[in-house]
């Protein structure tokens, strides 16, 4: 099929400057960071004077921040996204569209897709949250292992290469208030857990 395609049209090679392989989740780090290390500061939301920006940060139209937040770029404030009252983000980490960051929540180093929710006294350190997930009130994220040792991810015990990593929370999925995750925990799409659950193994419903 391949052969005639190229008999039928031309083709051509395409240059380009980067590549990253994303073949796990842990890969949108690396690539957030990646992309995120030429961003230059753009605040065209709405940021209260009482919020501080610092670095290279990116509040698009549509978005807000709120008073008593701290931004340390490099951070991706999408469209639509709210962050606060007194919250702490730490790049590089992107807010995605409609995404909700509140009250005394930090994030650190961490991917937030579109309307995803992290909402009241929580940690998200070092993971990604999918699409409309939505952690409870103090869920913490765990992201280091005492020993030093690299991350390892799921019940597989895939190597993540990172020394810091937290939790890949699927889209749908839904954590109970007070929460704690163990690094390198996967929650499946649309799993959910209990409140005052301490989550050392997967997540699949």
């Amino acid at each position: 099929m391949l052969c005639r395609l190229i008999d039928r049209v031309e083709v051509t090679g395409v240059e380009f400057g980067n590549w990253t392989d994303i073949g796990y989740p842990w890969d949108l780090l690396d690539a957030t960071e990646r992309v995120l290390s030429t961003l230059e500061r753009d605040v065209s939301g709405v940021v209260d004077r009482n919020a501080v920006l610092r670095g290279a940060v990116v509040v698009e139209a549509g978005a807000s921040v709120d008073s008593g937040v701290v931004i340390e770029g490099p951070v991706l404030v999408r469209s639509g996204a709210t962050v606060g009252p007194n919250a702490l983000v730490r790049g590089p980490a992107v807010i995605g569209a409609n995404a909700s960051v509140g009250h005394a929540v930090e994030i650190k180093n961490s991917l937030l897709m579109r309307s995803a929710n992290v909402n009241h006294l929580s940690y998200v350190g070092d993971s990604i949250v999918g699409p409309g997930a939505n952690l409870g009130a103090g869920t913490m994220t765990a992201n280091l292992r005492h020993d030093g040792s690299p991350v390892m991810a799921g019940d597989g015990g895939e190597p993540t290469g990172r020394r810091k990593f937290g939790t890949v929370i699927g889209p749908g999925a839904k954590t109970g208030v007070n929460t704690s995750v163990q690094p390198g925990v996967v929650l499946a799409a649309d799993s959910w857990t209990a409140p005052g659950d301490v989550v050392d193994t997967d997540r699949d419903r």
